[in-house]
């Protein structure tokens, strides 16, 4: 299995050419209407700060995790941190 991870801000123009790939069917159609298909083995991850600018259609085909940043407190920042520097 292989994970395509997209990290940053959600924009209009983009995000609503995603929604085909979001589909069952997954193949992504271009502006220009070319089409690439998705095989099976690949799924997408969308780490973004809000979903301000996506549509309802956008939103009902991904499956949501959210996590508030003043919840998680300062304990997982460190964590990964001390991670990253001794391992």
């Amino acid at each position: 299995e292989k994970w395509l991870l997209l990290d940053g801000p959600v924009d209009t123009l983009w995000i609503e050419s995603m929604n085909t790939v979001l589909d069952d069917n997954k193949v992504l159609t271009l502006i220009n209407g070319d089409r690439i298909s998705m095989p099976p083995s690949v799924s997408l991850l969308f780490e973004v700060e809000d979903l301000a600018v996506a549509s309802p259609a956008t939103v009902s085909r991904a499956g949501m995790v959210y996590f508030d940043a003043d919840s998680l407190g300062w304990r997982p920042y460190v964590m990964s941190w001390v991670q990253r520097t001794f391992s």
